[in-house]
């Protein structure tokens, strides 16, 4: 009797540290509904719904999956308007292709900063984490350029961005939501929305074991 209240003790603890990281999840980006961008704009009002895909990562996650595991990583912030447009539809694919979960990773303080300098050299104004320049080893040339220096070879983690893994490769990206959208403060149209759930689904049914057709 002891064991199974032990058991059962056990299991509605575990159940609470998922929910409790699913709420956190929640919380970081609808605690910015309705309040106002450094820019004088509104931030994008997110509903997300309680069974969501999103798991908030740990760095060993990360590290597993990267290592020989399946499935998808979205890198992003909250305060990011473009990420408050992808975020639902990142979910709304990954259910309809069965994918259980996806990685979540804020990326905003782990960053570094560069910029030129008088002379036109690159200088780094800020070192990144060293977790951060792990990742951009494992994106590869499927990390975004660094725009603002202008070198094809300064990577950045820029956001939204969406990676597929499969054997622990990083196999695919897509940055950002679609090519019309011209203001990420103004939620996507019909069409815009269906186009990147396209983009999402397509990833994710490279995954194995996903598929609109695939067994959870």
């Amino acid at each position: 009797m002891k064991l199974r209240i032990l058991a059962a003790a056990l299991t509605a603890s575990l159940a609470l540290m998922a929910c409790s990281g699913s709420d956190d999840f929640v919380n970081e980006y609808e605690s910015l509904n309705g309040q106002e961008t450094s820019g004088g704009s509104t931030y994008l009002e997110l509903n997300i719904r309680e069974d969501h895909r999103f798991t908030i990562a740990t760095e060993e996650q990360v590290r597993d999956l990267l290592d020989k595991g399946n499935g998808a990583i979205y890198f992003g912030f909250p305060e990011c308007p473009w990420c408050r447009n992808a975020v639902p539809v990142i979910d709304e694919a990954a259910e309809a292709v069965n994918l259980d979960e996806i990685l979540y990773l804020n990326v905003m303080e782990m960053r570094d900063q560069k910029s030129r300098d008088a002379d036109g050299e690159i200088v780094t104004d800020k070192e990144g984490t060293d977790f951060y320049y792990y990742l951009l080893e494992q994106l590869g040339d499927l990390a975004p350029a660094y725009t603002s220096l202008e070198d094809p070879n300064e990577r950045r983690i820029l956001v939204p961005l969406v990676a597929v893994v499969v054997g622990g490769n990083v196999v695919d990206t897509h940055l950002s939501t679609v090519d019309s959208q011209e203001d990420p403060h103004t939620p996507l149209t019909d069409e815009q929305h269906t186009e990147l759930l396209d983009i999402y689904k397509q990833m994710f049914s490279r995954i194995p074991g996903c598929g609109e057709y695939a067994c959870e």
